[in-house]
């Protein structure tokens, strides 16, 4: 009977095949429990999100997208120190990650760490290739807004602006730190914008109505705050703005 002798390099060659398969199979399932995981993620679905993004990050411990997916989750249940934790795994992976530095911002700034918020904000906003830098500008100015800073909030906002014109969020956001300056020119004209961008925009327009009214612009303020109305009848800005409304006729 004819024995046959196998080689060392062959051996070696085998387990390397074995493995080289494994891997990838681990590779697909990882990316597979990901892509669902990140799925549950858009339609608000955290904790079941959670379970297959942990699943995924067991299968791909050193995936930066996966424990950026899994900060996400934990932000969308309000875990924000855990959020933390893997927006810093993430960001340690792979340094150049602006959504990663931005949304680490985010968790900062709701556990009221402001300073921390800021500095990962600018750490967005200072890379070139990110292509939603105005979302890291915004947030700065939301972070400064908070720390009483209105002033430079509204140059992180005009920051905003600049890098994306059609945002209307920002020019409301604007609006309001002008609103605590008690500046309700610049308050009025950023409301304005707002409105006209998105028109749509229930709480632009009831912002919109109240600036005018501080200016003691009644038509214009009634305008404002019955458009407010129309557009969000059974939802809070459409309340507030019946109720400013109904204090108007009141005194009249």
């Amino acid at each position: 009977m004819m024995r046959v002798r196998i080689t060392g390099w062959v051996l070696l060659s085998l387990v390397g095949f074995v493995l080289g398969c494994a891997t990838a199979d681990l590779k697909k399932k990882s990316e597979a429990k990901e892509q669902l995981g990140n799925s549950f993620l858009q339609g608000g679905r955290y904790q079941d999100a959670l379970k297959e993004l942990i699943e995924a990050s067991e299968l791909e411990p050193n995936s930066p997208t996966i424990h950026f997916s899994i900060g996400n989750a934990y932000q969308g249940i309000r875990e924000h120190e855990k959020a933390i934790s893997h927006y810093k795994m993430a960001i340690q992976l792979r340094p150049n990650y602006p959504d990663a530095w931005n949304n680490l911002g985010v968790s900062y700034g709701a556990t009221g760490n402001y300073d921390m918020a800021i500095e990962a904000f600018r750490k967005a906003a200072d890379d070139p290739l990110y292509r939603t830098r105005f979302l890291a500008y915004e947030n700065m100015g939301a972070a400064y807004h908070s720390k009483g800073n209105y002033k430079t909030a509204i140059e992180y906002y005009r920051k905003a602006v600049d890098f994306a014109p059609d945002y209307s969020n920002s020019y409301e956001k604007m609006g309001v730190s002008y609103e605590a300056l008690k500046d309700w020119n610049n308050a009025l004209a950023a409301y304005r914008r707002a409105s006209e961008l998105s028109p749509d925009v229930a709480v632009y327009h009831l912002r919109l109505g109240i600036a005018y009214l501080q200016m003691n612009r009644q038509v214009e303020a009634t305008e404002a705050l019955l458009a407010a109305v129309n557009l969000d009848p059974q939802g809070r800005a459409g309340e507030e703005a019946r109720r400013i409304l109904n204090d108007m006729r009141k005194r009249q």
